[in-house]
């Protein structure tokens, strides 16, 4: 046999023996394998009260209110006599300005001057 036959076969075999052994790790970290501890088993289920993000903050979109602190560009507001944190999008804001919430991204609030 020539020696890139040997290294060929070598590694064929390596392969072989890794993939067998990934596959004998996965099925004992399963719900029923003998390392099941080893394992996250809870799924974080919506109906168990896990949410990824607040989405009840949605509802102020459009909404108006009032600056309780100067926005530059972050502050805190009122809306519906709910205080909330915000983001100025255009300019500095200041306490007691009325505002308009005019955008909800990434669980953040932005707002305007009211017009």
């Amino acid at each position: 046999m020539t020696l890139e036959l040997i290294i060929l076969l070598s590694l064929l075999a390596i392969t072989v023996i890794l993939v067998v052994v990934i596959w004998a790790f996965g099925s004992a970290l399963r719900k029923d394998g003998p390392m099941r501890d080893m394992a996250l088993q809870k799924e974080q289920d919506i109906s168990d009260g896990y949410i990824g993000v607040p989405t009840d903050i949605v509802r102020f979109l459009g909404k108006k209110g009032k600056a309780l602190t100067v926005l530059r560009p972050s502050g805190k507001i009122e809306v519906d006599g709910t205080m909330l944190d915000a983001v100025s999008i255009h300019d500095f804001i200041d306490a007691g300005d009325a505002i308009e919430v005019t955008k909800y991204e990434n669980t953040q609030l932005y707002v305007q001057r009211a017009k």
